[in-house]
């Protein structure tokens, strides 16, 4: 089921050529398996991606609840664990959802369509993290049950088709996450690891948006914390970010590089798409409620147009 969220009566038209585009690729095509089930998709007519993976609210009955894994004697996580996995090789698996982080992108997508008449793809996971986690590799998401494993690749599959509109140019996905780290500040990740950031030696690290500092022939630390990064744009909107001109590095603060889908879905092993992953504070997604959430999704559209 396609979910398009009501965004004002003199968009619809726009909205209704890129629709039926869409319905004339599933008619070649077809719908990625159990997409219809699993995955709310808008899609769109520019090369920008919203990602929703940890906000979904169903729990299918047949679907297993995720369990924690074991180490096996090479080290390696399996999943689920075996009951009798002592404390010191058990694996710990993410089951609580990324509260509000649905809303935001609805609303940033909204506000995006409102303000500049394009349309970017909207995608999200429905089923619960406890159920299904797709910013994991498919081993922890799924854990071997067929029916996650179709809602894992109904996912991922959507996300492969929007890019694959794009025709292969550049686009740019960006990942809605939410954390508690108790900052008030949006981490935003590249996949450049803490340590790495910390250090200030990074130029060999793994890199989401390899694809955009090519394109431009930049200096890597522009684009990470200087004043063409994300970071910046977000601290002159008045919104702490990490890293950011204000906070080069996370230093001790709790920081979330990014993900699976920064990591499969950006440009790190090559291509012309780069992804980046916001985990937003619990200040802004919850504390300061619906007003602060509005706020700051209006601010996020004006930044993504950029």
């Amino acid at each position: 089921r396609a979910h398009v969220p009501l965004i004002g009566d003199r968009r619809i038209k726009k909205m209704m050529v890129s629709t039926v585009t869409f319905l004339v690729v599933l008619m070649i095509l077809g719908p990625p398996q159990g997409s219809a089930e699993y995955v709310d998709y808008v899609p769109g007519n520019i090369n920008l991606i919203f990602t929703v993976p940890h906000n979904g609210y169903e729990k299918p009955d047949k679907m297993p609840t995720r369990q924690p894994g074991c180490e096996n004697s090479r080290g390696v996580c399996e999943f689920p664990g075996k009951e009798s996995c002592s404390r010191s090789k058990t694996c710990k698996v993410a089951t609580k959802g990324d509260s509000q982080t649905q809303n935001i992108a609805r609303a940033v997508f909204n506000n995006f369509v409102e303000n500049t008449g394009k349309t970017p793809h909207l995608i999200i996971n429905n089923v619960h993290r406890s159920k299904m986690d797709p910013n994991r590799d498919i081993e922890d998401a799924a854990q071997g049950d067929r029916r996650a494993i179709e809602a894992f690749s109904a996912y991922h599959d959507t996300i492969r088709q929007a890019q694959n509109s794009f025709g292969g140019k550049p686009g740019l996905l960006i990942d809605f996450h939410g954390q508690a780290h108790k900052q008030n500040s949006t981490e935003i990740g590249y996949l450049i690891k803490k340590s790495a950031l910390n250090s200030g030696d990074f130029g060999d690290s793994e890199l989401s948006i390899k694809s955009l500092v090519k394109r431009k022939n930049a200096k890597l630390d522009d684009y990470i914390f200087g004043k063409e990064s994300l970071g910046a744009f977000f601290e002159s909107s008045g919104y702490r970010a990490v890293p950011s001109p204000r906070q080069p590095y996370p230093g001790s603060d709790l920081y979330y590089s990014g993900g699976y889908t920064t990591q499969v879905h950006g440009s790190r092993d090559g291509g012309e798409v780069d992804a980046i992953q916001l985990e937003f504070p619990g200040e802004i997604r919850i504390d300061g409620g619906e007003g602060l959430r509005k706020q700051f999704s209006s601010k996020l559209a004006k930044i993504l147009e950029e």
